[in-house]
């Protein structure tokens, strides 16, 4: 069920976070200066009611900005959430393909400022706002450095 789900052109997104590869995992897709997001709702994902779980959503949404800033920075190394904020809109139906995309608002040398809706069905199911950390790329490990430069497509 789940390959069927993930549209056309995604690919799955490495990343070592092993809380991501719990719920995950996440499939991504580059679009010059956008970098769409997903995810397939697979009844693991559900709540008692049916749903996607609410703290799923919240998850798939600091990802999505947070992966967005990487792709905004060039720096696909953790951005580190400095504030989240959600607010559920409607329920996210399991079976289908849940999706968002980070709106870069402002970005100081510092820390992206960032939004995003999710979608889901063609409906927007969450919108939340964060502020991210941009890492020092001097922090990266040595080894590291030169994998993690550049936007998610490159």
């Amino acid at each position: 069920m789940t390959d069927t789900l993930v549209p056309k052109g995604f690919r799955r997104l490495e990343v070592p976070d092993r809380f991501v590869d719990l719920v995950g995992p996440l499939w991504l897709k580059s679009e010059g200066e956008t970098l769409r997001v997903g995810l397939p709702l697979e009844p693991r994902h559900g709540n008692p009611l049916g749903w996607a779980h609410g703290g799923l959503l919240v998850t798939v949404a600091d990802m999505v900005m947070g992966v967005g800033s990487g792709h905004a920075t060039g720096i696909r190394w953790p951005h580190p959430t400095i504030s989240l904020s959600t607010e559920f809109v409607r329920g996210a139906r399991l079976g289908q393909w849940l999706e968002g995309s980070a709106r870069i608002a402002r970005r100081t040398l510092n820390f992206c400022f960032c939004s995003c809706d999710l979608v889901c069905g063609g409906e927007i199911v969450l919108v939340a706002s964060g502020v991210f950390k941009i890492p020092d790329i001097d922090k990266v490990p040595a080894d590291q450095r030169a994998k993690v430069m550049g936007k998610w497509g490159e």
